[in-house]
């Protein structure tokens, strides 16, 4: 593992895996690398197929710190009420970056706050902007950050529309832009506008192991 990169920890937060959800969850695997992902507060019955994606935690991150099996000053959260912006020493600093499993609302609840955030007062939250990310969109900024150093060569942008012929999808996040067009989860695109899974996430799905 390469040294001083911190652990991403998803916190899980929806009642299951949706399709949706489990294609941020793989997109955030193939962004910042399975040894470096942690899937915490995971139902049983998806164990075997997160693991393909990273380590895979039947607890909860509240739980993890409580156990002391984390300490809490190791720790940052990513909240969009946070008051401070993350920072590339905030990445040097922590060892854990903490980013909650939550299928987004529009306009946001405050989910991440009220579920992860005030059940641990004492660790420190950091947000990454004014807007609202996807969950793997999220842990691409973070990458890039590790990456970059600085932000200063970022580019995103605040909402995209999908378009297919039954019809068309507003998606109001924002997206990091690579080469000029916006990083949007793959698979996604064929899932949301036509109900399908690319065969070969499908394959993915079924085998034993992903390399």
């Amino acid at each position: 593992m390469e040294r001083g990169k911190p652990i991403v920890i998803i916190e899980h937060l929806e009642e299951y895996i949706s399709i949706w959800l489990f294609l941020e969850y793989r997109s955030s695997s193939l962004i910042y690398g399975k040894e470096y992902l942690w899937f915490t507060n995971i139902p049983f019955k998806y164990n075997r197929l997160l693991s393909k994606y990273g380590r895979v935690f039947n607890k909860s991150i509240i739980e993890l710190i409580n156990d002391q099996f984390i300490k809490s000053n190791e720790v940052i959260i990513l909240d969009p009420s946070s008051s401070k912006n993350l920072e590339y020493g905030d990445l040097i600093k922590y060892k854990y970056v903490v980013i909650g499993g939550i299928m987004g609302d529009h306009p946001p609840r405050g989910r991440t706050k009220k579920l992860i955030s005030d059940k641990l007062p004492v660790v420190e939250t950091r947000k990454i902007g004014d807007k609202q990310y996807s969950i793997d969109g999220s842990v691409y900024y973070v990458n890039y950050m590790w990456n970059h150093r600085d932000m200063s060569s970022y580019r995103y942008v605040d909402g995209v529309e999908l378009t297919g012929e039954s019809g068309s999808i507003y998606l109001p996040y924002r997206y990091p832009l690579e080469e000029g067009k916006p990083r949007i989860t793959p698979g996604l695109v064929d899932y949301l506008l036509y109900g399908k899974l690319h065969d070969s996430i499908r394959r993915e799905i079924f085998e034993e192991n992903v390399e």
